[in-house]
């Protein structure tokens, strides 16, 4: 592993290689995974949407309670 890469990085492969014993069992996950959002795309973009708007109005308030 290259010496370069962020200290996150770093972490998140450690846990990865304790995390699984095997190469198959992390691709079945991530794949798993990756379908996992496929299936809920359309609710995950409005979930995100409606995050933003909300930090937005937050914003323009300066985070007061009206």
């Amino acid at each position: 592993m290259s010496t370069d890469l962020p200290a996150l990085v770093i972490c998140l492969w450690v846990w990865m290689k304790g995390e699984f014993d095997t190469p198959d069992e992390l691709s079945a996950r991530i794949l798993g995974i990756a379908g996992f959002i496929a299936e809920r795309e359309d609710q995950l973009r409005r979930t995100t949407r409606d995050l933003c708007t909300q930090v937005a109005k937050c914003s323009e308030v300066a985070g007061r309670i009206l």
